[in-house]
């Protein structure tokens, strides 16, 4: 059965696939981070009827709107690296290196997404919570997956450098940059949230929320930053791949715009830190 899904002669996925089929190897670190891309979708579509029926609420919002968007999100992170990674050769793909950190994330995915859904289950708080002994530890494992998830991306922008094609396309620059500088500021982003008491700097009065993302209209939101850091992943490669369809000059464009993003992330995440609301 496996055989007839993957075919190695003509190395295409099924149809099903998102029309992906005809840009996609057939390798197995492809197919870990396709599978884990289409594992967290099943789980969001799975978790979606928990959030009309159980009328339960975290801090007025409903328990279960949490680990959806953390499914959604990761998926979206682990579409990126799927597509993103078919620049480099398959020998290169799957080498150790890249396999380890692959394989990494994925257990790290496995165990935050898990975690996450049974906190929320519980109507329990899953970052933040020190509240017993084994929350607390839970809490400090999911720093370290974090650090997984993010790493991978990082490694796969130093070898889409190093070993992708040598050309001057928007898709290979806005990866590059949107791979490491997003994955770096992500990384700094996140160790700080970490390490504060919560994502919020400031008191919260009204508790007044960005509608569907959550955000503080009233405090300090280190969830901004980390947010536009995280997808410069997507939005630069993307980018890159547009200009490069419509034969436009990519060079400068993506780098204005990483500037912009990288100059926004960081200027959100001082106001952050000074208690000083976006919005």
């Amino acid at each position: 059965m496996l055989a007839k899904l993957f075919n190695n002669n003509n190395k295409q996925f099924p149809k099903l696939i998102l029309g992906l089929s005809n840009r996609l190897d057939n390798d197995y670190v492809t197919r870990v981070l396709l599978f884990s891309f289409l594992f967290l979708c099943a789980i969001a579509i799975v978790l979606i009827p928990g959030y009309y029926f159980d009328d339960r609420v975290l801090n007025n919002y409903p328990i279960w709107s949490k680990p959806i968007k953390f499914s959604i999100a990761l998926a979206m992170h682990f579409l990126t690296l799927t597509i993103l990674a078919q620049q480099l050769k398959p020998n290169q793909r799957t080498g150790v290196l890249l396999t380890f950190f692959v394989y990494m994330s994925v257990i790290s995915m496995i165990f935050e997404q898990g975690y996450i859904t049974i906190q929320a289950a519980r109507g329990h708080h899953s970052h933040f919570n020190l509240d017993t002994p084994f929350e607390a530890l839970m809490f400090n494992f999911m720093g370290i997956g974090a650090v997984n998830l993010i790493l991978v991306s990082f490694v796969l922008g130093i070898l889409i450098w190093k070993y992708g094609k040598k050309d001057s396309t928007g898709l290979r620059l806005g990866s590059i940059l949107g791979l490491t500088l997003g994955s770096l500021l992500t990384l700094i982003y996140a160790m700080t949230m970490g390490n504060s008491p919560s994502h919020l700097v400031g008191e919260a009065i009204n508790n007044s929320k960005v509608p569907i993302l959550g955000w503080s209209r009233e405090v300090g939101d280190l969830r901004i930053p980390h947010f536009i850091a995280t997808h410069m992943m997507q939005v630069l490669p993307l980018l890159g791949y547009i200009l490069d369809k419509y034969k436009f000059s990519p060079k400068i464009i993506v780098s204005i715009c990483t500037l912009i993003m990288v100059m926004m992330s960081a200027l959100f995440f001082n106001w952050a830190l000074l208690g000083k609301s976006v919005f």
